[in-house]
């Protein structure tokens, strides 16, 4: 994995070396392995590499073609290579040993901006064409690499991160005040807007091409919703899918060292763990499987539907498996205040969920000490593995399949006593009722009622000037959750809401690459094309995976009705830095930013209620894991993008 960043001169002139050196020192920290930076006339790229992939030792980046002078940074990873080796017509014998950078090179000189169509992984690229003075950028589907990019009237720059840009001379390092309302109340990140003012994303699956000092963007790649396979019988679909999703962790195991894993209770995590270590022991290598898990004897309450430790579950599916080596995670005495001006520096932006940063840094933590170089996770397995064909009552219904409807409705209900009639025959009319009396609904039934103020720490003078309720209307987004009748569009709707760049890019900080196997673009397309009787059957949801893995994954996984809480004892640890937190906000009304953007008085009032119960109610949860550590989080990036500070 590589950390890139460039500067394109509008008026010819050379590039500053100082400031692409500024550039790459910023950037180092993400790729501790080497350092190298190109120039020539008005154009100046740097790269900076972590060694995660045995090829990344043959990697010598800004590559350079002889013949047309037109250069390529790359960042990634292809899982593909043979398929590109084929279409290319490359040497095989050559070709395997060579850098992904060296076929993504191949791959730009023989299909221009349309090469990262033909790639599958995690990838953001820069490819400079000198004589024709042109310059664009990509980035894969589903943005697992982030690239940042910034225009003015003397010059275009890009980088991995904004911090990247910030190095060079010029370039204001302001707050987007719409896009930092946009966090605070849930809206998820559409359109090229960032956090900082004036610097945008590369979206994920978009290029962005720059010429004669003009920008331009456009999609290469979105996902079908009409798109369906039809294959001959239950046992294709099966085999099919086994394929898939072999053939997606053997390639996001390419690594030159140790390998290691998430693994929770859930169904996704441990199919990846348990498919990866099934292939590392036909190797005779082992797996280090990490499973966060709260502090002896907690019992605290959790919320319904619910267990707190993941422990049990993920030690019955590691202990099937001989050459996993099982590793328990406590974060005890660590409140998710306690890095967060780590994290926020390490990603160049407010964490989303201080919550789970606690033990997803836990983890990398201890992986890193142990000397592993990739870790895997199943963070897409909802999308692609666990998809539970829930929405397939409310297809059949609106199509008019009655019979075939009641049918699922009776199994359901057979295989679950505990599923009443009225939900099952609510949840397959929602859909259809018309908004008003579907809301009105869900507020007697005790939902629906997600109230700005009671989740939401903006300021509500703020939130008027930007007109968050608008934004979240242009971009959507309803907080209420309405259930939906197309599961393949409902799954393209979220897909298309992702981008956890710098999630992924701040593991390169600990010498890590964080790899999801779930989110194989062929495993992807495969899952979200397949029919929906493929994943709820006589009254089975997932039923694909449960044939797939019914007797891989143990009883205590197969067989829960609860789910894993993530950080389920956060609240205690938290209890104890109340008094630092009131310092904190007390501070922040000093401060004209973030006493504008915060409901500073809202959250000093949270803490003077403190409760000393009712983790486990709904509204307990908005006002404090959302409503008060989202705030502190943005509170510490607007202290962080302040240079005042």
């Amino acid at each position: 994995m590589s950390a890139i960043a460039g500067i394109i001169q509008f008026d010819g002139r050379p590039v500053d070396r100082a400031t692409l050196e500024r550039m790459q020192n910023v950037l180092a920290p993400y790729g501790r392995d080497a350092r190298s930076i190109w120039h020539q006339g008005s154009a100046g790229l740097v790269r900076t590499l972590l060694h995660t992939t045995p090829e990344d030792a043959f990697d010598r980046q800004p590559l350079v073609h002889p013949a047309s002078g037109q250069v390529l940074l790359f960042d990634g990873r292809l899982d593909n290579r043979d398929d590109l080796i084929r279409e290319l017509g490359l040497p095989v014998a050559e070709a395997r040993d060579c850098a992904d950078s060296e076929l993504a090179l191949h791959a730009c000189l023989s299909w221009g901006e349309e090469a990262g169509a033909h790639f599958v992984g995690d990838f953001a690229l820069a490819f400079w064409a000198p004589r024709q003075q042109k310059l664009w950028l990509a980035r894969d589907p589903l943005g697992h690499r982030p690239l940042f990019w910034h225009r003015n009237d003397r010059c275009f720059a890009f980088a991995t991160l904004p911090k990247g840009l910030f190095a060079v001379p010029g370039i204001p390092r302001a707050i987007c005040e719409e896009r930092l309302s946009d966090l605070l109340t849930l809206i998820p990140m559409v359109g090229p807007e960032s956090l900082f003012k004036d610097v945008f994303r590369v979206e994920p699956g978009q290029v962005v091409t720059v010429t004669e000092g003009r920008v331009f963007s456009r999609r290469y790649y979105q996902f079908d919703p009409e798109r369906e396979i039809h294959l001959a019988s239950d046992d294709e679909y099966l085999e099919a899918f086994r394929a898939h999703l072999d053939q997606a962790v053997t390639s996001q195991m390419r690594s030159n060292g140790p390998i290691g894993s998430h693994l929770s209770s859930g169904f996704d995590s441990s199919t990846v763990t348990a498919v990866a270590a099934r292939l590392l022991a036909a190797q005779g290598k082992r797996l280090t499987a990490f499973t966060s898990v709260p502090r002896e004897g907690f019992d605290g309450p959790v919320p319904k539907g619910c267990h707190a430790n993941e422990g049990p579950g993920a030690a019955a599916l590691a202990a099937r498996f001989p050459n996993i080596d099982h590793v328990l995670i406590q974060t005890n005495g660590t409140s998710p205040l306690e890095h967060l001006q780590r994290d926020t520096e390490a990603l160049d932006r407010a964490p989303l969920n201080p919550c789970n940063m606690v033990w997803v840094d836990a983890i990398n933590q201890v992986a890193a000490d142990r000397g592993i170089r990739v870790v895997l996770s199943g963070t897409m397995g909802n999308m692609t593995l666990s998809y539970t064909g829930a929405e397939y009552l409310p297809a059949l219904f609106g199509r008019g399949h009655w019979r075939r409807w009641l049918r699922e409705v009776r199994t359901l209900k057979r295989a679950r006593p505990t599923r009443r009639w009225r939900y099952l025959l609510y949840h397959s009319l929602a859909p259809y009722l018309p908004a008003w009396l579907w809301l009105a609904i869900e507020r007697a039934r005790g939902g629906g009622d997600w109230k700005l103020s009671n989740y939401s720490a903006i300021h509500p003078a703020f939130a008027k000037q930007i007109g968050s309720r608008q934004r979240a209307k242009n971009a959507g987004w309803d907080l209420s959750y309405r259930p939906w009748a197309d599961g393949r569009r409902m799954r393209i709707a979220g897909l298309n809401r992702i981008d956890n760049g710098e999630h992924n890019v701040e593991a390169n900080l600990l010498g890590l690459d964080s790899r999801d196997p779930t989110s194989d673009l062929r495993l992807l397309e495969f899952c979200l094309a397949v029919p929906d009787h493929q994943y709820l059957r006589d009254g089975q949801t997932r039923w694909l995976l449960m044939r797939l893995m019914g007797d891989v994954l143990p009883p205590e996984i197969i067989q829960a009705r609860t789910m894993g809480l993530q950080a389920a004892d956060w609240y205690v640890d938290t209890t104890s830095a109340v008094p630092a937190i009131r310092e904190t906000l007390l501070q922040w009304r000093k401060h004209p930013e973030a006493a504008r953007y915060l409901d500073l008085d809202a959250l000093l009032k949270n803490l003077e209620d403190w409760p000393d119960q009712c983790w486990a109610n709904q509204r307990i949860i908005e006002k404090y894991r959302l409503k008060l550590l989202r705030g502190l989080s943005v509170g510490t990036f607007v202290q962080y993008v302040d240079d005042r500070n």
